[in-house]
């Protein structure tokens, strides 16, 4: 029955449960915090004293009590001066001003800062023309963070604001998870590298430099092992190689022809075929193994966009947790700018673009139409048997 015929095909929900049940041991090193950016935590970090550590200034001006300027315009003798890093010996003497920088910690018996553009000097006597509140330009001891709260969880993805937090309470090593590896094949008799002149026969194989973008994208180390004929010494040896990493991502011989040999060879290894085929368009040559000493090959259709697919709704999950994040695709609902005919038995992803606060399915060419992937601002999910939509329906949306 073809296309209507997908009795045997194991749903994306099931696959998601199949491949988020696998065990996987991510590994762990210490690091110096300068060279941790991307990485995730392994373990929770501490704040290690209050933040900040004492009532400090927001602001360039003066340290007051708030009462001696509950009106203005008035004026106060200056009592001193506070620099950052300095700290006052002396409490601020009822009646008085005390210059104070910002950063700096308040003296004892101040209550608000006035910064200095609501102030001038005249016969040396600060002169205010605002009133003062207590507490205004000002950070109280702790106001950010107390000692011993968590300060960053276990499995935060370290980027510029999070190494200022690890900075700022001494985290100089981090325990961080190691960037998973992933192993890239091509298969394919008809495939050719990029910086090759295909005969008329022939393809520039797309889908390694794509899966290796991909890659980079999820925090993957990638390793490209370039494209393979469709033989089996050939690609047994290039899956043996392969197999050094923490997963391998191989895109074409999925499917049934007698041609496509990466099933068998996968079982040859040792490997348990946990899915085979999908119900998922683009997509439905779908393989997920596990292999012994715990790796892991995903094999991807040989069309580009299923591939692409393929490693951004599945693969990438598994990759998420061997990098020690949790796994999950982040959809929007956005309403449809035009109307969209009746999907068929499978869950399908439409490559789509946004127009305004709306989304446009774009014309579906194929799954080797990697042209119109490149014009696409992302996929809207259709599920299986899905009805024919008007315009103004809301479907879900996923950025790539």
């Amino acid at each position: 029955m073809g296309e209507l015929d997908v009795s045997n095909l194991m749903t994306v929900k099931e696959a998601i449960a199949v491949i988020d049940a696998v065990v996987v041991c991510p590994r762990v090193e210490q690091m110096p915090l300068g060279q941790s950016a991307g990485r995730r935590l392994a373990a929770q970090l501490r704040v290690d004293r209050d933040s900040p550590p004492f009532d400090k200034s927001l602001m360039d001006g003066y340290a007051v009590r708030a009462d001696d300027l509950a009106r203005a315009p008035c004026e106060l003798p200056l009592s001193g001066r506070i620099a950052a890093g300095e700290m006052s010996a002396d409490p601020l003497p009822p009646g008085t001003a005390m210059a104070i920088m910002t950063g700096a910690p308040l003296p004892a018996g101040a209550d608000a800062v006035v910064p200095v553009e609501q102030s001038s000097m005249a016969g040396g006597m600060i002169q205010f023309t605002r009133t003062a509140l207590a507490g205004r330009f000002l950070a109280r001891r702790g106001s950010e963070a107390r000692a011993g709260e968590i300060a960053l969880e276990r499995g935060v993805r370290l980027g510029p604001a999070q190494i200022a937090v690890a900075a700022s309470i001494g985290a100089a090593m981090v325990s961080v998870f190691a960037t998973p590896s992933a192993a890239v094949l091509g298969s394919g008799d008809e495939l050719v590298d990029v910086d090759r002149t295909p005969s008329g026969v022939q393809i520039r194989s797309c889908n390694n430099p794509m899966l290796m973008a991909l890659l980079g994208r999820l925090h993957c180390r990638g390793v490209d092992l370039g494209i393979v004929a469709d033989e089996p010494a050939k690609l047994r040896e290039a899956i043996r190689q392969g197999l050094r990493q923490d997963v391998m991502l191989i895109s074409g011989g999925m499917s049934m022809g007698e041609r496509d040999f990466v099933p068998g060879i996968l079982r040859e290894l040792g490997g348990e075929l946990k899915i085979t085929k999908l119900r998922i368009k683009p997509g439905k040559p779908f393989v997920f193994a596990v292999m012994p000493g715990g790796k892991f090959v995903f094999g991807l259709p040989g069309n580009p966009v299923s591939a692409f697919v393929c490693t951004v709704c599945l693969a990438s999950r598994l990759l998420e947790r061997l990098g020690g994040g949790v796994p999950g695709l982040a959809t929007r609902k956005f309403p449809l700018a035009g109307a969209l005919e009746a999907n068929g038995p499978r869950e399908f992803y439409h490559p789509a673009v946004l127009e305004g606060s709306a989304v446009a399915a774009l014309p579906w060419k194929g799954s080797a139409d990697i042209f119109t992937l490149a014009r696409a601002d992302g996929l809207i999910v259709r599920p299986a048997d899905h009805p024919p939509l008007d315009a103004g329906a809301m479907v879900e949306f996923f950025e790539i």
